[in-house]
């Protein structure tokens, strides 16, 4: 027979886990964008594809990587570099703050392979099959006369080949590399980010003094705060029941307001430098107005949850560090559990408050599906 208990302990303890993953993925998202994780993960991806260097061989230099400034696309005399300062990629790019774009997709990335490899001279009517040829054979572009990697080298000619020199296939097989290659990018931004989720989840854990071990045995001992918790728990996520699709639809709002300005700000061919001028004008202070609303989006949403969930549970549990006291003669055992205490929280903060706000659904759903005893019921089993 399930224990209703236990199950109320892990149904607290999943809802104090939703609420402050919920605050960490706000918190990541925030640095995310701060330092334009997203665009550095594509230069990443670049850099895989068309330069032979490994430059991330450690998750520790992937990790670094994402807080370092942003470079200037790859080394001078680079295809990576030819790449980033094509000015269809360049008028992408998202301000000073962020100067590389977070998002390309395949048709642009086909596009700026091809003119690299056909040079910028090209004229109406000019044969665009024998100028890539010609780059191929010369083992560097006619854009910018840099020589391409090795490696790089062999897959564009073994493109070349299968699309049998046409053209149309090739792009079409540049943009499949590409798609592929995003692919795994995705899940080198999951991996990156998971281990960030950890890194913000350990220090808010301290910060909260949010003690896994200590919450337990707190809730095991306290009816009454369990059944607050349950309460609350319940009324959140009856509130909110698509919190899940509120997070990524959050996200991806913000990608397609980015998307739709790049589109419809992106300078034309024809334009004079003036006009180039205004249409990369627009299209940075538009990103800027843009990037300013999902910081003040993301830093409304953080302190909305502080105040009106977190300092709740945060003051029922007792967690405040002016109450905390060691119950161990050795103060280096309290430190030790406390520390274990944190770690644990933190590993599960860094699972995502997707994760926590599912099984917080299930958990609920199987407690409402298991029978109180009733007063009623306890009189007649003591009679």
């Amino acid at each position: 027979m399930l224990n209703i208990v236990v199950l109320d302990v892990v149904i607290g303890l999943v809802f104090i886990y939703l609420l402050y993953s919920l605050l960490v993925t706000i918190i990541q998202e925030i640095i995310a964008t701060w330092f334009g994780f997203r665009a550095k993960i594509l230069q990443r991806s670049i850099f895989r594809m068309l330069e032979d260097e490994n430059k991330f061989s450690s998750r520790a230099k992937s990790i670094l990587y994402l807080f370092k400034k942003s470079g200037n696309g790859g080394e001078s005399n680079s295809t990576s570099y030819e790449f980033y300062n094509h000015p269809l990629i360049k008028f992408l790019g998202e301000g000073k703050r962020n100067s590389k774009p977070a998002y390309i997709n395949r048709e642009t990335f086909s596009k700026v392979i091809i003119d690299l490899l056909r040079g910028d001279d090209v004229k109406p009517g000019d044969d665009i099959k024998s100028l890539i040829q010609k780059a191929i054979d010369e083992k560097k572009t006619l854009w910018g006369k840099v020589p391409i990697s090795d490696q790089t080298l062999s897959y564009l000619k073994s493109l070349w080949a299968d699309a049998e020199g046409d053209t149309v296939r090739f792009r079409r097989y540049l943009e499949n590399w590409f798609d592929e290659t995003m692919d795994r990018a995705s899940g080198w931004y999951k991996k990156n980010v998971q281990i960030i989720l950890f890194m913000i989840g350990f220090i808010l854990s301290v910060a909260f003094n949010v003690d896994t071990i200590k919450i337990v045995d707190k809730l095991e001992k306290d009816p009454v705060l369990r059944e607050q918790l349950i309460q609350h728990a319940d009324a959140y996520s009856k509130a909110n029941p698509d919190l899940d699709k509120q997070i990524f639809n959050q996200k991806v709002e913000f990608d397609s307001i980015r998307s739709l300005i790049e589109r419809k700000n992106l300078p034309q061919a024809g334009m004079d430098s003036l006009q180039k001028r205004k249409a990369e004008d627009s299209i940075n202070l538009a990103k800027s107005l843009a990037f300013k609303a999902q910081s003040d989006t993301l830093f409304k949403r953080a302190e909305l949850l502080i105040k009106n969930d977190i300092n709740d549970v945060h003051h029922s549990l007792g967690l405040e560090w002016d109450t905390y006291e060691c119950k161990s003669s050795s103060l280096f055992i309290c430190i030790l559990k406390s520390l274990a205490g944190w770690i644990i929280t933190a590993l599960a903060l860094s699972l995502g408050a997707p994760f926590w706000f599912d099984l917080l659904n299930k958990l609920m759903k199987l407690r409402g599906s298991v029978a109180t005893p009733t007063s009623d019921d306890r009189n007649k089993k003591q009679g």
